[in-house]
This record gives C-alpha cells, structure tokens and sequence, in this order.
C-alpha cells in the first residue's frame, strides 16, 4: 500500500464522520420539541419545599391507585388504615411527555371517570386530592393503546 493510498483513507474517514455528525445535528434540530420545563429557575429554588411537602405526604400513610381500563382513570385513595378516603377534591393533570400541545385536566367523579386521550402512547398523569385541608399527590405514566 502506498502513502498516497493511505492518505486517502485517512481523509475519507474523516469525511464519513463528519457526514454521520452532520445527519445527527439535522435530526436533534429537528425533531426539537421546544422548552422542556417552564419556569426552571423557579423550580429550583422551589426543590427544599418539594421534599418537604414528600416528607409531609409519606408521614401521612396514605396510599393511591391510578389505573386505566376500559376508557375510564379509575383512582382510589386510602389511609394508613386501610380505609377508603372520598376526597373533597381530586383533578388529574394529564401530560404527554414526548409531545407538547397535548396536556389537559380533568376533574375525578367518584372511583371511575371517562377520559379520551387525544393520541395513543405514553402519558403522565397526576392525581391532586384535596381532603380535610390535606393535599396529596400521585403520579403514574400509563400507556394509551
């Protein structure tokens, strides 16, 4: 093999690399959704009092249930008990979180309520309960088929 033949390998390697990066840097421009938080300095400074109110919530006891079956979000909540808790007031916050655009809410009537998600895959939903002044959280990521 000569010198000349490997100098040409060399810069066609190089070219084959900077032709894969510049099909990546297409792509994530792109396929770019936009911002991912809103507000994320806010957030930040807002972290302590997010532990705090987990702390608060886990020394409650009370455990949730967030399920999808037959187009409905079922969502139950119970005490340390194990007794059933009606809440005073219960909105779940639904998010696509490959998608924006997308989000909504939805007030909780009883243990089962109608939903239509807007497109199948993969969704968040957040379940906020009001009971006796006591706020609880929950989370789950559900798939839409």
């Amino acid at each position: 093999m000569t010198g000349r033949r490997v100098w040409w390998y060399f810069v066609a390697f190089f070219c084959f690399v900077a032709a894969v990066n510049a099909v990546m840097v297409t792509l994530a421009v792109r396929t770019h959704s936009g911002v991912v938080t809103e507000h994320p300095y806010e957030k930040g400074l807002a972290y302590n009092a997010v532990v705090e109110a987990e702390e608060k919530q886990e020394s409650l006891g009370w455990k949730g249930s967030i399920a999808y079956k037959n187009a409905s979000l079922h969502f139950s909540l119970r005490d340390k008990n194990k007794q059933a808790i009606l809440a005073d007031k219960a909105v779940a916050t639904v998010t696509r979180p490959t998608q924006s655009g997308m989000d909504f809410k939805l007030e909780l009537t009883g243990k089962s309520t109608p939903i239509t998600f807007p497109a199948r895959g993969l969704w968040l939903v957040r379940v906020d309960v009001s009971h006796a002044g006591v706020h609880y959280q929950q989370s789950k990521r559900i798939v839409v088929p």
